[in-house]
């Protein structure tokens, strides 16, 4: 062969070869069950996974995990989830919640696979609450929700920094510990942090719970100062005792203790046990 041929030969191998990314992008979601890459030979029946890979000193390939990023909520395509989460909140409040509840609970099965992650298991949890004795399933029956506690488990292996989920399992687990909620991880905190300006709120709360927790009333205050959007923690007020409390002013927990409790009435979660709303409302009457 000549060599301008050799030299042809090379460069066309590389334009159809050196240019193919090992995998997706940091910013693209890795979803669980998409469809799997072809054998690479005629040998190979099952594929292999997919995996980059770096060569040490030896020049032996060492496999490295993908980056996996799955955050629904900040796709387009995944409009639903806002909608669904929107008629939620107002099945909590509003005077007559029934043709909230029915939205969510009509638009919820239909969700796609790639925008099942935190906010549509919450979702889940909520509509299971309301029908207990029933398992609830997606419209192509891929996942199944027996429970509020099976939904919010479910919730937290698929999306695990999803802040919304975080501010719900803090909450819970404060107020309910007997339940069988999966319990907040510890480090749930920094897990809601990392997701950025959209979750501030979100992640504000879950701090100042982990900070109440560890008995920092300090801390907790500053973090409840973070919070924008008050209306989306009916216990925000309460909270804001304990940590004055905590940080040694008992007389302005005291002065705060009676309009935090009655904050309390109305617009709690679906799996907060009225039994645990009384006793919330005793703890703060003796801070």
């Amino acid at each position: 062969m000549r060599v301008i041929d050799t030299i042809s030969a090379v460069a066309l191998s590389c334009i159809t070869g050196c240019g193919k990314p090992a995998g997706p992008h940091a910013s693209e979601p890795v979803i669980a069950g998409g469809p799997a890459e072809p054998a690479t030979s005629p040998n190979e029946s099952v594929p292999r996974p997919r995996t980059t890979t770096s060569t040490t000193n030896s020049d032996a390939p060492v496999a490295r995990p993908e980056p996996s990023v799955f955050h629904p909520d900040e796709d387009p395509s995944c409009t639903d989830l806002s909608r669904v989460a929107g008629a939620i909140r107002m099945w909590r409040v509003a005077a007559s919640p029934g043709p909230h509840r029915e939205h969510a609970q009509a638009r919820w099965p239909a969700i796609p696979p790639a925008c099942r992650g935190g906010a549509f298991f919450l979702a889940a949890a909520e509509i299971a609450s309301f029908a207990r004795d029933t398992a609830r399933s997606t419209t192509d029956g891929a996942v199944v929700v027996h429970s509020p506690a099976d939904a919010l488990t479910q919730g937290l292996a698929s999306e695990p920094d999803h802040p919304g989920l975080l501010a719900h399992l803090a909450l819970v687990t404060d107020l309910a510990p007997d339940l069988h909620t999966p319990p907040l991880p510890a480090d749930a905190c920094a897990r809601a942090k990392t997701r950025g300006a959209a979750w501030a709120d979100d992640a504000a709360y879950v701090c100042a719970m982990a900070s109440i927790h560890n008995r920092d009333g300090a801390t907790a205050l500053v973090e409840l100062e973070r919070i924008h959007d008050v209306g989306r923690f009916p216990d925000l007020q309460a909270r804001r005792v304990q940590s004055l409390a905590l940080s040694g002013k008992q007389k302005e927990a005291r002065a705060l203790a009676k309009t935090a409790a009655a904050a309390l009435d109305k617009g709690l979660p679906f799996d907060v046990p009225d039994a645990a709303i009384v006793a919330f409302k005793k703890k703060l009457a003796v801070l």
